[in-house]
């Protein structure tokens, strides 16, 4: 199982778990004995949804998890390299996109080429060439998911 999914069950089970105890706890306040199955039945169900879909929304592609799944599919992907090498450059992306939030990576990629060299590439084994195309998976990866996220119109704030 991956360690992205390992995630979404943990914290699909321990909110399923947490809904059904508050679910039959609630269940038997308000029908006794036969509302406390099926407080817990309900709120199981309800807390294993609203489990997966925190653990998904606590994802946005800043954890690294994803990235390990997929990178050995990618058709950037040097044969002989494995995730410890891969990694850097991913996190890299992540970390310089929160740096250089609203610019594209087009227009900071020799500050990036350059900071990639100057720290002895974070010990991964790729020339900034073998690099920069994870770096700007990553960093697309990030602007996409947060330009998904729902903005709040300015007369709601």
């Amino acid at each position: 199982m991956s360690t992205l999914k390992k995630d979404h069950v943990i914290g699909a089970g321990g909110a399923a778990l947490a809904g059904g105890a508050a679910g039959a706890a609630l269940g038997g306040l308000i029908a006794g004995p036969p509302g406390i199955a099926m407080g817990a039945a309900a709120g199981g169900v309800l807390g294993a949804v609203f489990g997966d879909r925190l653990s998904e929304a606590a994802d946005a592609r800043l954890d690294l998890g994803h990235f390990q799944q997929i990178y050995r599919t990618m058709p950037y992907y040097v044969d002989g390299f494995d995730w410890n090498d891969y990694a850097p450059a991913y996190r890299y992306g992540l970390d310089a996109y929160a740096q250089h939030r609203g610019h594209a990576l087009q227009e900071v990629e020799s500050q990036l080429q350059g900071g990639w060299e100057a720290a002895a590439r974070f010990g991964s084994r790729l020339h900034w060439e073998q690099a920069r195309p994870a770096v700007a998976h990553a960093w697309q990866s990030l602007d996409e998911a947060l330009r998904r996220q729902p903005t709040i119109p300015d007369a709601a704030r």
